[in-house]
């Protein structure tokens, strides 16, 4: 009897074994499905309409021939790199386990219908109902956020920065869009650079001999005009004498016109009407160099000095 009862416990006991490894391997099986599930399911490259609503503003992105526009900032370029690092992200979330599913849970850590720190909708074509709607709350941790997508109880913490949903325009614009590209040539205020294998030079006039142009100032001015970034949309412009410069690049001759009015510096370039601000060091790398200042100085004091200082070895030889 007492041997019956020991083979009854041992039986028993590998049942129990038995279901707990049972009970873990469904539950570990439920967990990798779950980490395997995206968040964001609709398919990006079908996306046509990008909308961000933030606490105060918002802002709303189209794809018009495969070009993606601000339609609310007189249908400017999108920055396509910002977008795209944001797509990406957007495809590597990942829900695993919730961390809420309760009403309270949205309040707290706002991911609520009326209360939510961003909220993001993706339209994959034209209608009001988005193919997802997802609300952005508090941060949990280092470049971490709360979300819960639309119609879904469930609260995630995911890896996510809400910087990277900016709700407003200004922050979504091309700050390259008039970028120049690789200058051949640029004509300022009162000088004409001409590029060659050889470098930067003055255009000559009639066949007069010019003086050779300091390499440094002339690269910082092309960099600086290959490379120009604005910082934003103006929508009234100040009434200000501009001032011209002519430049020809690979694509043809492009014209800018810099001002300045009460500590703000602005550019316009005649392919475009809108009107930028730029910041002021590109304003300055570009406005504060005229004929004189890309002349190359020959430092002909320096020269004569060193040449008028005895050698030091010869000095040590004739204390010697």
């Amino acid at each position: 009897m007492k041997n019956l009862q020991m083979a009854l416990s041992g039986v028993l006991a590998l049942q129990l074994v038995l279901a707990a490894g049972l009970f873990w391997e469904s539950s570990s099986r439920q967990q990798a499905q779950a980490q395997s599930t995206p968040l964001v399911q609709a398919e990006t490259d079908a996306l046509q309409r990008l909308e961000i609503v933030g606490e105060k503003e918002s802002v709303t992105l189209v794809k018009q021939e495969d070009q993606w526009q601000l339609p609310g900032l007189h249908d400017l370029p999108v920055d396509r790199d910002k977008l795209d690092t944001l797509l990406e992200k957007l495809n590597a979330l990942k829900g695993t386990w919730p961390i809420a599913t309760s009403n309270s849970a949205r309040e707290r850590f706002e991911v609520a219908e009326d209360k939510f720190r961003k909220r993001l909708k993706l339209y994959t074509a034209e209608g009001d109902d988005p193919a997802l709607e997802l609300f952005v709350g508090t941060s949990p941790g280092f470049r971490k956020v709360h979300v819960r997508r639309a119609g879904d109880d469930a609260i995630y913490a995911v890896e996510l920065n809400s910087f990277d949903l900016p709700s407003t325009a200004d922050n979504w614009l091309d700050k390259t869009l008039l970028a120049a590209g690789d200058l051949t040539r640029i004509q300022g205020p009162d000088y004409t650079l001409e590029k060659s294998e050889d470098g930067w030079a003055f255009a000559a006039d009639n066949g007069e001999e010019t003086p050779a142009v300091d390499p440094g100032k002339a690269r910082e001015l092309a960099t600086a005009l290959e490379k120009l970034r604005i910082t934003k949309a103006v929508d009234e412009a100040p009434e200000v004498e501009a001032t011209e410069f002519v430049v020809k690049a690979g694509n043809g001759e492009r014209r800018y016109h810099f001002a300045s009015a009460d500590d703000k510096y602005y550019v316009r370039r005649d392919d475009r009407d809108q009107l930028f601000e730029t910041a002021k060091y590109d304003f300055d790398r570009v406005m504060d160099k005229r004929h004189q200042d890309l002349v190359l100085v020959e430092r002909e004091d320096e020269e004569q000095t060193a040449e008028e200082e005895p050698d030091a070895s010869e000095e040590d030889q004739a204390k010697s």
